[in-house]
């Protein structure tokens, strides 16, 4: 069922005082981004303000209803906050078949040799803020899509990709909070607003296209690493989605078919170069890839 993604841009007007704010050097591209999803959910630039500064200060706030990422398949099974875990692939394989877990804050997380790619993908929904290492041979993409980091932004140089706004009825207690943590990061608040956007408007768009495809799991790709994708690393994800969100170069290897295509690669997003094979018809790799820089068959 298709879910409201607007309710994870809205939150509740009770954070008192209101005041017009004026940021210098923001980014221009992702400032634009920022509007349009206003506009897109009906609120006020001040609104959307609030709602993305309190989710970048309390990121839990993503998962209480208010700001829920459309769910998708069964809920894992949450692991945490240890020192250290060894993991097997009966210690995956023996709570049933449809069992998945979520690895978080496992400050040395090791996956031993017997657990292979397809058990991953079948059972570890996300690990994130872990240090982890596989000890078997694992394909990157599958270390990408199932490890969760935070990219690094990179704020333009170019004057040109900047511009002053305002902002009008933001919140005075967020906003100087918000002051405050830019300070602390030692960045103005202008580029300290643009890595917010950044993060904040990938996790929409990545959310706003998992609300599209019901209970199905999905492994989300994200990052500055360029990704060669083999008939096998999309043959390994059997009934699980792949979305590829924010890479620069991506290339998929020629022996790829049609029918492998569209059941594994639900969307290719905001990536700058993807290379696909020639049996991928052109309508269907434009139906795949949106705001991509530059697709071509090789």
């Amino acid at each position: 069922m298709k879910q409201d993604v607007s309710k994870m841009f809205v939150m509740k007007k009770d954070l008192g005082e209101m005041k017009d704010i004026t940021l210098r050097g923001v980014n221009k591209a992702l400032y634009e981004q920022f509007t349009v999803h206003a506009k897109k959910h009906g609120l006020s630039a001040g609104d959307a303000f609030d709602s993305i500064v309190m989710i970048d200060k309390q990121p839990w706030r993503r998962f209480i209803s208010r700001h829920r990422p459309p769910r998708h398949g069964k809920a894992p099974e949450i692991i945490r906050d240890l020192e250290k875990l060894v993991v097997s692939k009966q210690d995956l394989t023996s709570a049933g078949d449809s069992t998945m877990f979520l690895f978080s804050k496992i400050n040395d997380l090791i996956f031993e040799k017997d657990v292979d790619a397809s058990t991953l993908v079948k059972h570890v929904r996300l690990i994130r803020r872990c240090k982890t290492s596989f000890l078997g041979d694992i394909p990157k993409i599958i270390q990408l899509g199932i490890i969760r980091k935070r990219t690094a932004y990179t704020h333009p140089s170019n004057k040109d990709q900047l511009k002053d706004i305002t902002i009008r009825n933001v919140s005075i207690q967020l906003y100087d909070e918000f002051v405050s943590n830019a300070k602390d990061k030692g960045t103005t608040t202008g580029e300290y607003f643009s890595e917010i956007l950044a993060h904040a408007m990938a996790f929409f768009d990545i959310s706003e296209t998992i609300s599209t495809i019901g209970d199905r799991e999905v492994l989300v790709v994200r990052g500055k690493e360029e990704l060669l994708i083999s008939k096998k690393d999309l043959v390994i994800l059997d009934e699980r989605g792949l979305i590829l969100y924010g890479i620069p170069r991506i290339e998929f290897a020629k022996d790829i078919g049609q029918d492998l295509f569209l059941k594994t690669v639900v969307r290719i997003i905001k990536c700058e170069q993807v290379i696909l094979p020639a049996s991928i018809p052109r309508l269907i790799v434009l139906s795949r890839a949106i705001q991509c820089k530059e697709t071509k068959v090789a």
